[in-house]
């Protein structure tokens, strides 16, 4: 009988030891590493989940834009703008403008004017813009028109908003 005794304490003792490290080693696995991916610090998620929190973040920054531009185009990539004679274009400032045909001129309300990079210099107002450089416009109030001699579209290429007038 002392036997049957002893087989059931130790029996109680290794299911209560048992019952204690079971519920012990998960509390101190995530107190070691909280950063732990699927700790309670740091759970799991699903794609689905993710999916749906980009979207609710695209849709509110997408609410915050003012999509009303001014001008006829604002673009990240290169547009081809034609140009007829006796009109002017005036890219915002930061806009980038390759004169692909024609014969231009710069327009400036300023003593500065467009930025020609390719060239490295300043193209000032009325001066003649060559074709395929690259110009940035540093500013508003600036542009350029076909010269007054051209009877022919003009072909532009056009990164960034601009003004047809």
């Amino acid at each position: 009988m002392k036997k049957h005794i002893t087989k059931i304490a130790l029996s109680a003792l290794l299911l209560g030891g048992g019952y204690l490290a079971g519920s012990t080693i998960p509390t101190l696995a995530n107190s070691f590493n909280s950063e732990q991916p699927g700790s309670a610090n740091d759970p799991l998620v699903t794609k689905s989940y993710v999916d749906e929190q980009i979207g609710v973040l695209i849709e509110e920054q997408l609410a915050g834009l003012d999509l009303s531009t001014v001008g006829t185009g604002s673009s990240s990539s290169l547009e081809v703008v034609k140009l007829q004679p006796g009109q002017a274009l005036y890219p915002n400032a930061g806009a980038e403008v390759i004169v692909r045909t024609g014969k231009t001129v710069a327009l400036s309300d300023s003593s500065n004017g467009l930025a020609d990079v390719t060239a490295a210099k300043d193209i000032l107002n009325g001066e003649a813009i060559e074709n395929n450089h690259l110009l940035i416009n540093p500013g508003e109030g600036r542009g350029l028109k076909p010269h007054e001699s051209v009877d022919y579209t003009i072909y532009v290429m056009v990164r960034g908003g601009y003004t047809i007038q």
